[in-house]
């Protein structure tokens, strides 16, 4: 474990104090070496052994309240870092169960196929980076670390393809699946996790039949990924068949495979089978959670159903739960977008989030500049995106979304009416003077017809069609 001073110091200090834990629970000496760490900076720029270890926990028994002299100027820093490690280790605690005890192992899905992954080389450390490195986005780094393995296990391998599907990393993680010799539950439903995100449903199906032609067993969490997949290309009847399949395989279907359900619905705007799931979940007596609910709303906003959405709203209150951000949220894409009114009542939903304390997020402010744009009130629009700023809210993509849209619809109106004046200008300096209306009946033997390329009328005599035809209507004189 090795401190130094100057701009690296914090990173270096986060990994010296990883290496201590690591050292602690090979063998080390547990209670003294991490109180130690907290109080005196591990004794400076040292590096520490189990020995030296003893010895700053005895100095600092005796003057815990003031750390060595060569420790001061690192405190700071070194309590940062010591707060995120406690997390650090109570998170490898339960690492530890989750990666290692064979039972807890097989109910989340680290079950391998004809490998016992309890022979496997411990490389619990390797797992524990790449899940940092997965939590910071920082994928390339993931896969680096599995490159330096020289016999990465089948855990470690399904972690860095789960880092490459968090960061929306296609190609690599259909790389790391591939080069799998043994493909881990967990492998197969984060490619499945990330396939439906990218609504590559084809592909989704695909490996299903990999895995059950492997001999792998589908769990609660393949499906309810599954479901997830088919909900997020509004195939509805095959997200309601993954249900079905799960009660015939006799696997009991928890709240989380409901809420995929219901979210799988909503989307494609079915409210019918959304009520159903959740008086499925009435009937079995599972816990019905906000997130559900939810769902009722959203079903009713591809079709601006507004009273079947403020029945929902009733459910909710109903049951004594309180609404939140996201409810108003989808409450709001429910409403009509038709008139001046549309945008009046957007607005009082936000004034009534305000009068029950709930403080509207960016994405609410945004449902409402989408009604305010769609009924074409381009003033509120200004109004509520001033008010957005006053409050303090960020914009976020999906704003900078709708005002490059409400530019864009400005250019163009503003084009289309310039070439309007501009085009009725030019064709009235181009043409002739238009005829004069007809004030009385034409002569005698002559007749009239509208030129279909101008819009003119044109005049002839009947006794002389080819040679009489003109422009000019005939006087009565012309008769003779």
């Amino acid at each position: 474990v090795c401190m130094h001073a100057g701009a690296r110091m914090v990173h270096l200090v986060v990994a010296g104090m990883r290496s201590v834990i690591v050292l602690r629970r090979l063998g080390g000496r547990r209670g003294d070496g991490f109180r130690v760490l907290g109080r005196t900076a591990c004794g400076g720029h040292r590096a520490l052994s189990s020995n030296q270890v003893d010895v700053a926990s005895s100095s600092s028994s005796a003057s815990s309240s003031s750390p060595p002299q060569e420790a001061r100027g690192f405190a700071g820093p070194l309590s940062i870092a010591f707060k995120a490690e406690k997390k650090f280790v109570r998170d490898a605690r339960n690492d530890r169960g989750h990666l290692f005890d064979r039972d807890e192992r097989d109910r989340t899905g680290w079950q391998g196929v004809g490998v016992d992954l309890g022979q496997l080389p411990d490389q619990r450390s390797q797992v524990r980076e790449v899940r940092w490195l997965t939590s910071n986005r920082k994928w390339e780094d993931a896969v680096h670390l599995l490159s330096m393995e020289a016999d990465p296990n089948a855990i470690l391998r399904s972690a860095v393809l789960d880092a490459c599907v968090k960061s929306v990393q296609p190609r690599a993680a259909w790389q790391i699946f591939r080069e799998m010799p043994l493909k881990t539950l967990a492998a197969y439903n984060s490619l499945i996790e990330l396939m439906g995100r990218l609504r590559r449903i084809e592909a989704v199906e695909d490996i299903m039949r990999e895995m059950q032609e492997s001999g792998a067993k589908p769990n609660n969490v393949i499906y309810t990924s599954l479901i997830t997949a088919y909900g997020n290309t509004h195939h509805v009847q095959k997200a309601l068949s993954v249900l079905d399949r799960m009660k015939a395989e006799g696997l009991p279907i928890e709240r989380a495979s409901y809420g995929a359900a219901m979210a799988a619905c909503a989307k494609a705007g079915d409210k019918e089978a959304t009520w159903n799931l959740l008086r499925a979940m009435d009937e079995l007596r599972l816990e019905v959670q906000i997130t559900h609910l939810t769902s009722l709303i959203v079903a009713c906003a591809r079709t601006k159903d507004e009273p079947r959405a403020r029945e929902a709203l009733e459910e909710i209150r109903r049951r004594g739960i309180p609404l939140d951000n996201i409810v108003y949220t989808a409450y709001i894409q429910a409403l009509p977008r038709e008139g001046p009114e549309a945008v009046d009542a957007a607005v009082a939903v936000l004034r009534d989030m305000g009068s029950k304390g709930i403080r509207p997020d960016a994405y609410t402010y945004n449902a409402t500049l989408q009604v305010a744009l769609e009924s074409g009130a381009k003033d509120r629009f200004r109004e509520l995106l001033a008010e957005m700023e006053s409050v303090g809210l960020q914009w976020n993509r999906e704003t900078d979304h709708l005002v490059s849209k409400l530019q864009r619809d400005e250019t163009i109106s503003r084009r289309s009416s310039t070439s309007t004046d501009q085009g009725g200008i030019a064709a009235t300096l181009a043409s002739p003077a238009a005829p004069p209306a007809p004030q009385q009946l034409l002569p005698e033997g002559w007749a009239s017809a509208t030129d279909p390329a101008s819009g003119r009328t044109y005049f002839w005599r009947a006794a002389d069609p080819a040679g009489s035809v003109t422009w000019e209507r005939p006087l009565a004189t012309a008769a003779a």
